[in-house]
């Protein structure tokens, strides 16, 4: 048995055995930080969560709800960057036809000058109006509002009393951007949430969020209902499942002319606090089913939910679950609350994810007892669907191939081309720091050296450091048996992990052994701490647009933060590292980036000016690239939120001036080596810059393929960039 004085002993040795592995190299600090950039998100997302609970624990009457509630309907719609002029509808009726008991009208709406929304009126041609109107978004179906399941349940409510108008979603049904009708080929394959990714990533770069576009659609939808004579403006609701489900909880909670809602589906769930274990699958869907900083506000799906209150809402799930039974529960006390508890109810499908049968009934149900004071129909009749011919509003069912209008493509396109202001009197550095959240983080690095390893005329020092709390930098110094370190060091940045060109016979090998100091570090997130959880990722090329990348992107959002941003902090803490050495020139160092660390680089060197030159390697040439396109290879991991309302990356350039920066081999949206015009063309506001302070020769775009060995390439650039 240990008496005290040894026990002591043992507390103090522990820790320096733990600061050891077998080996006797020391230990990472993946052993104190594991899973460290999730846990990070998750840690920061948590304690918002935890701020914000208190608050709410102390609502008690019903005038503190409405308050609460107006708050949460105030931020969500500037979260979704406001609500748009209301032009003329301009509806024009495509095609009628009867039905027993009903009729259906096929016909085009105007959301936004000359935006067209496919949509049909189904109108009850028996009993007494003006009748209850309801507006329906659709899920997650490729051909929108034509999903059978859909169709069953607009005729399941036309024949109980209501007229319902069901609209196709952008990138659905009618207004798919890339299906083809003459060949009925997806052209990129994957789900259609692909649809609404893409456009809704590119919307974030101009200062504009696809949220916004579908919950527009949705009070337009609304507008249109009031003007038919059919419709009792006093009774207007709103039903959808799954992502239409959500789309019902955005639209109803924002537009209280919604009466009477039901969420089929649509994400009855907190979505904080975060428990994160190993097996976690991290998915948030698409880009249309976000609020950012919804975290930064409180504001989760059941604060949503509860904004509907004191109206009428069903919520239903496939199967009751603790997860949706707490928030069930949260949103109940609120109806209690109020003194409507019979106003919130929940609905279990006992069936996979779908508009199943036995929610179709519920939904009716629900919509009769709240507007007809009546039960709706227990079984539902033996229906027929549509031919899609019969129901298309546009030639072909496309609003692309057929030219009717504008498309969210053409709309971005447009808005792109008066993009970015001009810089003149703007201050960029702190435009940048502001976009990318930066903080001013002056803790120790706190250098952990793990192990050296020897090589053939240099030595890798393996070690780690802190970024800031909660965060490590993994690094690598090469370093040359010469007793003269030619030049400054070398701070080597790049996305894919060290060990790609960190190994024998690679770049940093022939750099090292040149006589240059290099240091390669992982951004948090790269290389070895890349999280080991994964999203919805698919084998198409195009899958980057909901991998784990995206996932951990649109968190970071979430919480009021910049996934991008926080690399290019370990960027700038790296450069701190650097610098702290004895053994290196202390004056400044040159940064190498290669592809998405081009763009570290560049952030890095345009708000340190110790960073005194920077040769930029496969780095996107501008955010504009993006912009032009409808689809791309980089990833929702080098957006910046509302980035094209105040810069390029030319202008981020422009801020390096008069150091000496290469633009090496720049690529276009697709990851494709960008010909030397167009580069010029792009980046001449940059060199105009450098010419206006007598440094024309310090920047230089090279094109086309190396004319030499990379190293020697690199070398060249950052010692002579013309």
């Amino acid at each position: 048995m240990l008496n005290r004085r040894q026990f002591a002993e043992l507390g103090l040795l522990v820790p320096a055995l733990l600061r050891r592995n077998a080996s006797g190299a020391g230990v990472s600090y993946t052993q104190e930080l594991p899973d460290m950039l999730v846990s990070y998100l998750a840690k920061n997302a948590n304690r918002l969560a935890e701020q914000w609970e208190r608050e709410r624990a102390g609502i008690a009457t019903a005038a503190q709800i409405e308050a609460r509630n107006r708050f949460v309907r105030e931020k969500a719609i500037e979260m979704i960057h406001g609500l748009p002029e209301r032009p003329p509808l301009n509806p024009r009726i495509v095609n009628r036809f009867e039905r027993d008991g009903y009729r259906i009208e096929t016909l085009l709406f105007q959301s936004r000058p000359d935006l067209w929304v496919p949509s049909c009126l189904y109108i009850p041609t028996s009993g007494e109006g003006p009748y209850p109107g309801i507006i329906s978004p659709c899920g997650h179906s490729a051909n929108g509002r034509l999903y059978a399941a859909y169709q069953f349940m607009y005729m399941n409510l036309v024949k109980s009393g209501f007229v319902v108008l069901a609209y196709d979603p952008i990138g659905q049904g009618e207004r798919r951007q890339y299906w083809n009708p003459q060949t009925n080929v997806n052209e990129l394959g994957g789900p259609v949430t692909w649809e609404h990714s893409f456009p809704g990533q590119l919307l974030l770069l101009l200062g504009e969020d696809l949220t916004h576009y579908r919950v527009w659609d949705g009070m337009r939808a609304i507008d249109y209902l009031l003007t038919r004579p059919e419709v009792d403006r006093n009774r207007i609701g709103c039903t959808g499942q799954s992502g239409g489900g959500t789309m019902t909880l955005f639209i109803s909670a924002l537009d209280e002319r919604i009466r009477c809602a039901a969420v089929h589906q649509g994400g009855t769930s907190h979505r904080w606090p975060l428990v994160i274990r190993p097996e976690t699958h991290l998915s948030t869907g698409d880009t249309e089913q976000h609020l950012f900083p919804a975290a930064v506000h409180g504001i989760d799906p059941c604060d949503l939910h509860v904004a509907i209150a004191p109206r009428p809402l069903l919520a239903t799930i496939e199967h009751y679950s603790p997860r949706f039974n707490q928030v069930a529960e949260h949103v109940r006390q609120r109806y209690r609350q109020l003194g409507v508890p019979e106003r919130f109810a929940t609905e279990e499908a006992t069936d996979p994810h779908g508009m199943t049968v036995k929610l179709r009934l519920a939904s009716t149900d629900w919509f009769c007892r709240w507007f007809y004071n009546r039960r709706g129909p227990e079984t539902e009749p033996e229906f027929e669907l549509e031919p899609a011919a019969k129901m298309h509003c546009t030639p072909g069912g496309s609003i692309r191939y057929s030219h009717t209008g504008e498309t969210i493509f053409s709309l971005i396109l447009k808005q792109q081309a008066r993009l970015p202001p001009g810089p003149q009197g703007r201050d960029i550095k702190a435009e940048i720091r502001s976009l990318l959240h930066l903080k001013d983080v002056a803790g120790p690095l706190a250098p952990r050296h793990l192990v050296t390893t020897p090589r053939n005329g240099y030595r890798i020092e393996k070690l780690e450091f802190l970024s800031e709390p909660g965060v490590y930098v993994p690094a690598w110094v090469f370093l040359p048996e010469r007793n003269r370190v030619g030049g400054p060091p070398i701070l080597y940045l790049n996305d894919a992990g060290i060990g790609r060109d960190g190994m024998e016979f690679g770049p940093l090998e022939g750099l090292a052994r040149q006589g240059h100091l290099v240091v390669a570090v992982e951004a948090r997130g790269t290389g070895e701490t890349k999280p080991s959880h994964s999203g919805d990722v698919s084998r198409s090329e195009f899958g980057h647009v909901d991998d784990i990348e995206t996932v951990l992107s649109y968190w970071a959002w979430e919480i009021g933060e910049s996934l991008f941003g926080m690399r290019v902090l370990d960027a700038l803490r790296s450069v701190e590292y650097v610098l702290s050495r004895p053994d290196v020139d202390r004056s400044g160092v040159r940064v190498i980036g290669r592809d998405m660390g081009a763009l570290w680089a560049l952030y890095a060197a345009a708000l340190d000016p110790r960073i005194r030159a920077v040769v930029a390697e496969s780095g996107l040439l501008s955010y504009r690239a993006l912009a032009r396109a409808d689809r791309y290879l980089h990833g929702a991991n080098v957006f910046i939120i509302d980035v094209l309302k105040h810069f390029d990356l030319p202008q981020v350039a422009g801020a390096i001036a008069d150091r000496p920066l290469a633009l090496l081999r720049p690529v276009d949206h697709m990851k494709k080596p960008v010909e030397s015009g167009p580069a010029e063309e792009e980046y001449e506001w940059t060199r105009q810059r450098y010419a206006t302070l007598g440094a024309s020769a310090r920047f230089r775009i090279v094109t086309g393929r190396s004319g030499a060995g990379l190293i020697k390439e690199w070398l060249d650039l950052l010692a002579h960039p013309a």
